[in-house]
């Protein structure tokens, strides 16, 4: 867990300077000692560094790669698939542990054997040149295969299986050049959320040999509750890098 840690800590870092990288591109303006230079079109330079609009088209098809602090793409970037149409961009964002996993190792040794995946569709809607608003519904899915809880008084096999479904707003920016975009989600605020939870015992001495699963059932209740709050924490300086047709 302190790897993942340093790792968010590294993304948080990196999306803050990207973020103000395009912040400041915004206001960048031309020096009055430039507006004497024969060589220098201020006007045109203007254009070019503040475009007028955000890209040659008003329509356009986005794929790109998300990642970012979010509890399932943090371990498996996401593929992004998205409709530009000025002034909305409509999407989807699959991430999925098996396929894209880039901390395999790292999975294995903290979660055992296990899968994460993601299914998260957004609309995002432009206000301003490049900031957005933005509306999100994720489904967020964990398996945890050959739990155990062992003990002298007993012991148990389970596997665990977590779903849940959020509603989140937020808001980000996004730049084009000429062939790519970069998109920053900046916060992903969760408004409501839908959990469930289903545990397959293949097998437990408890009832057995002590008489009493209770330090089972609280056992299984304590792994519950924390992997439901995991599972609905916001998402934040969710990066996406691609190019558009």
């Amino acid at each position: 867990m302190k790897y993942f840690q340093l790792q968010t800590l590294l993304i948080a870092l990196s999306s803050f300077l990207l973020l103000t990288s395009t912040v400041l591109a915004q206001d960048v303006t031309i020096d009055e000692d430039d507006s004497d230079n024969p060589y220098l079109d201020p006007a045109a330079a203007s254009e070019a560094l503040q475009p007028t609009k955000r890209t040659d088209s008003v329509r356009a098809y986005m794929l790109g790669i998300s990642y970012g602090l979010n509890p399932i793409i943090i371990l498996a970037p996401a593929v992004s698939l998205g409709v530009y149409w000025d002034p909305f961009v409509i999407g989807t964002e699959i991430s999925d542990s098996e396929l894209f996993g880039i901390w395999e190792k790292e999975r294995r040794e903290n979660f055992g054997t296990s899968r994460f995946r993601e299914e998260t569709l957004f609309l995002k809607w432009f206000y301003g040149e490049n900031f957005y608003l933005m509306a999100a519904r994720e489904h967020r899915t964990i398996n945890l295969y050959n739990r155990t809880f062992n003990r002298i008084t007993g012991k148990a096999l389970f596997d665990m299986h977590f779903e849940t479904t959020v509603a989140s707003l937020g808001a980000g920016l996004l730049r084009f050049n000429d062939i790519g975009f970069l998109a920053i989600d900046i916060l992903r605020y969760n408004l409501t959320h839908k959990q469930s939870v289903k545990v397959v015992e293949y097998w437990e001495t408890w009832s057995l040999l002590s008489g009493s699963r209770a330090d089972l059932d609280a056992n299984i209740k304590s792994r519950t509750d924390k992997w439901n709050d995991i599972l609905k924490a916001p998402s934040g300086f969710v990066v996406t890098f691609g190019f558009y047709f």
